[in-house]
């Protein structure tokens, strides 16, 4: 479970998704990625959400909670922009609140690619896991 007392907060995030946007439309580094087979439609997002690395490679990572932003959602992914890199293949816990309706959903993921994204951030992409204490049922009926 996701531990606010840890959360840092969402301030700079919104810069750093300005910047970024400002890069892809002036079509600077941005390279060809695993995201681009993605197989299922994706619907551009802006939520607000929160991530917990429970498994990783690096050790000293377990337990970190950080502050996102979704850049694009479907029913099995998600892509969003951090402030830090996770490792690819670090399994981690999402909180993600929907700006369309009232509700967060508590979701369980892995990650599979995770690049630079302007000057001091990252786009990672993650594949959503099924779980019994996850609110995936929900996810996938409204993406």
């Amino acid at each position: 479970r996701i531990r606010r007392s840890n959360m840092q907060g969402t301030s700079n995030i919104a810069a750093r998704l300005n910047d970024w946007e400002s890069d892809e439309q002036q079509n600077l580094s941005v390279e060809p990625g695993s995201e681009d087979n993605r197989s299922e439609i994706r619907m551009v997002s802006r939520e607000p959400l929160f991530v917990q690395i429970t498994q990783s490679s690096e050790k000293n990572l377990i337990g970190k909670t950080m502050a996102c932003q979704a850049v694009d959602t479907s029913a099995h992914g998600i892509k969003f922009l951090a402030e830090d890199s996770i490792p690819v293949g670090s399994l981690i816990d999402l909180w993600v609140d929907d700006l369309s309706r009232p509700g967060k959903y508590l979701l369980s993921a892995d990650v599979c690619w995770s690049r630079k994204a302007g000057k001091d951030s990252r786009v990672t992409g993650v594949r959503l896991q099924e779980g019994l204490a996850t609110d995936i049922q929900r996810w996938e009926g409204v993406h």
